[in-house]
């Protein structure tokens, strides 16, 4: 006879765990379109002496964070980030295992 593990399901998990995957999925989109905006924002910044005097002008020593340095960060934030997300364990998503008897003509 073979003895095969079974995980017990529920309904109200595996919708809790695809919510948060979704989620996940959701804020990455949103990271990558932040970090494109800011990109945009510093090439713009270095290409137009409007924005330059008007960043000078309104946001003092600030002005720096736009060329690009804010860019930057953020983006080593992100890829913090996405470096220091733990690996999926299998044993923890076990939570109740349980013998079911197998017999060999079931297969």
């Amino acid at each position: 006879m073979l003895r095969v593990m079974v995980e017990e399901v529920s309904i109200a998990g595996l919708r809790a765990r695809k919510a948060a995957r979704e989620t996940r999925i959701l804020a990455g989109i949103q990271s990558v379109v932040i970090l494109l905006l800011l990109v945009v924002v510093a090439e713009e910044y270095d290409h137009n002496e409007y924005l330059q005097a008007w960043a000078g002008m309104h946001l003092g020593g600030l002005g720096f964070l736009l060329n690009g340095t804010l860019a930057a960060f953020y983006a080593g934030v992100l890829i913090v980030v996405h470096l220091n997300r733990p690996a999926p364990v299998v044993a923890n998503r076990l939570k109740r295992r349980e013998e079911i008897a197998v017999a060999p003509e079931a297969r």
